[in-house]
């Protein structure tokens, strides 16, 4: 095992040492870790990817942990590139400006702000906006929006440097980055001091019930240390004198949860539906029962059997098969699926930070989606599955050519037209 990963023996949450392993996924590479036809021949790094249930408080996370700087100081994931993204935190910001109201200027930081695409939808006469990334690469693009962006990772010390220099905030969101914290328990010390008396903090993670409920086994990658349900951070909030008093289950990234959090005896807390979730991930989800993970486990194995025989029912016909979408998920898939360049010659992705590049593990290429109507593939399958619909959309007029595309996920299903 390489030297920047560790065992994570107890619950990232709770701190219980009653852990059991209920999904293996095999060795893996890093989900962005995509090369450069310089490296294909190197020697990739391959890290344990497997799944602990806590049976204390029916928590999911990896059993081994990779170091952030590995990760995230050169991150090529943008957020901008997809439609359906900047469609999500439109809405996003929507309900936050309905939540808050002011009649002075509000201050908003958002963490792992990216390419600042979620602050760019408040508004620099209204908001006095803050974003902070580890990802050097990608301040150069809240800048030309003209987004202060501080290069650094959230923790407890750099909280007191961001309170020092710019106070206390309104709002503070993290959305889709604490299932990416290597010391969760830090991240959340970091931010009473930062919050305002009745400030927000609101943060978006992939919610677990969704992840089980459609099978999205390939949402399982070593960025994602965490895998959250609402009833194990209830619990986990409250360690830092903060409650969570709302929530939504949204769609983003194959099904997600919104969480709105605040200092404690604060806000109005919705109690009848916060009951109301819980028992459904007791009763209905079954996320607190470790046989559910199991089946859950089989179920993966299914679709991978079912994928791989269409697949080589589609080349043993010599039909040609592109993918799209070069996602971290994608990296999961492939090569827990063992799909190489004998099934999919090329892999087509509108982020130009991964263009020209080839996959972890599976050293596919990866092409500008102009590709698509070069080659004219029989077909295409979306690896990025939760945004087919977008994808089917944007390029509708390849079915001319008799294109087809395969969606691998809740279910196999092939788009005709």
């Amino acid at each position: 095992m390489p030297k920047d990963c560790r065992n994570e023996n107890k619950c990232r949450l709770c701190n219980s040492k009653k852990l059991t392993t209920v999904i293996d996924l095999k060795s893996t590479p890093l989900a962005n870790s995509f090369l450069k036809k310089s490296e294909l021949k190197k020697k990739e790094n391959y890290y344990p990817l497997k799944v602990n249930f806590c049976n204390s408080c029916y928590h999911l996370q990896l059993s081994h942990i990779v170091k952030a700087k590995r990760m995230f100081d050169n991150y090529l994931y943008l957020t901008n590139t997809s439609k359906q993204n900047r469609d999500h935190f439109k809405e996003y910001a929507d309900q936050i400006k309905k939540k808050i109201q002011s009649k002075s200027k509000v201050s908003i930081l958002d963490i792992a702000s990216n390419d600042g695409t979620f602050l760019n939808f408040f508004n620099k006469k209204n908001y006095n906006r803050l974003g902070i990334d580890p990802a050097k690469n990608l301040s150069k693009f809240s800048k030309k929006l003209g987004i202060k962006q501080e290069v650094m990772y959230f923790t407890l010390k750099n909280s007191f440097k961001i309170k020092k220099k710019y106070g206390k905030f309104d709002i503070i969101t993290a959305n889709h980055v604490c299932a990416h914290v290597d010391d969760l328990n830090d991240f959340f010390k970091g931010i009473p001091s930062l919050l305002n008396k009745k400030g927000m903090f609101i943060f978006e993670v992939s919610y677990l019930g969704s992840v089980i409920k459609k099978k999205t086994f390939d949402t399982i990658y070593h960025e994602h240390a965490d895998y959250h349900s609402l009833y194990p951070l209830i619990k986990f909030v409250k360690k830092f004198n903060l409650e969570i008093f709302d929530f939504k289950i949204v769609k983003a990234q194959g099904g997600s949860i919104r969480v709105f959090v605040g200092h404690s005896n604060i806000h109005t807390i919705n109690k009848a539906k916060i009951k109301k979730q819980i028992i459904f991930e007791k009763n209905k989800l079954k996320l607190f029962n470790i046989k559910s993970y199991r089946i859950f486990e089989k179920k993966i194995i299914k679709v991978k059997i079912e994928l791989n025989k269409l697949l080589a029912k589609l080349k043993y016909k010599k039909k040609s098969i592109i993918g799209y979408g070069a996602a971290a998920k994608t990296t999961t898939l492939l090569n827990y699926f063992n799909i190489k360049k004998n099934f999919i010659e090329s892999i087509i992705d509108d982020n130009l930070l991964k263009q020209n590049k080839y996959t972890p593990g599976t050293h596919i290429p990866i092409k500008a989606s102009k590709h698509i109507y070069i080659s004219k593939p029989d077909y295409i399958i979306i690896l990025a599955w939760n945004y087919s619909n977008s994808i089917i959309k944007t390029h509708k007029k390849i079915f001319k050519t008799g294109s087809k595309f395969i969606v691998p996920f809740p279910k196999i299903k092939i788009i005709t037209s």
